[in-house]
């Protein structure tokens, strides 16, 4: 079964069947349903017959930046180079990434700075939405690659953050 990374957590999914507009999972155990819709050229997840707007994009790194919403969430299929540490760890070697291109808002955090997990570090608008870009765990932030007003794209290092030991 398939692990994915979303915003550092491991989830097992596996697909069970699609339908026209509908994808059938289950997600750690769980089965899901999801309606998508696509309307012209954008998309949307119906949700109580109420349709909410998603946004994504891909990295060379095969990462998906997903927005439903207004909420990002980073998705990463977790391969025996994560386990190892190699190049593709990203949250998990502390390796931030914006989960969609957009311009820095406001940058909330000093390099050398310690952080909490979850913790807010940079502020920024993507497709005219707010979007949190969070520390995927406690730490230090180690490197700090943008000041506010600078524009972004997915999968461009903005932030390091070493982990606590």
């Amino acid at each position: 079964m398939p692990v994915f990374l979303i915003d550092g957590e491991e989830f097992n999914i596996e697909n069970k069947k699609q339908g026209q507009n509908e994808f059938f999972a289950t997600v750690n155990g769980k089965e899901i349903n999801l309606k998508i819709v696509k309307d012209g050229g954008r998309w949307f997840v119906e949700k109580e017959n109420v349709l909410i707007p998603v946004f994504f994009a891909k990295d060379e790194r095969n990462n998906i930046y997903l927005n439903i919403g207004g909420e990002a969430f980073k998705i990463h299929k977790k391969t025996v180079g994560d386990e190892a540490g190699g190049e593709f760890g990203g949250i998990l070697s502390g390796d931030i990434e914006p989960p969609m291109p957009g311009k820095v808002l406001k940058v909330l955090v000093n390099k050398g700075e310690k952080v909490e997990e979850n913790q807010v570090l940079i502020l920024m608008e993507s497709m005219k939405l707010q979007v949190e870009v969070k520390a995927p765990f406690e730490g230090i932030v180690r490197e700090l690659k943008v000041k506010e007003g600078q524009t972004v794209n997915a999968g461009e290092l903005i932030i390091k953050v070493e982990k606590s030991v």
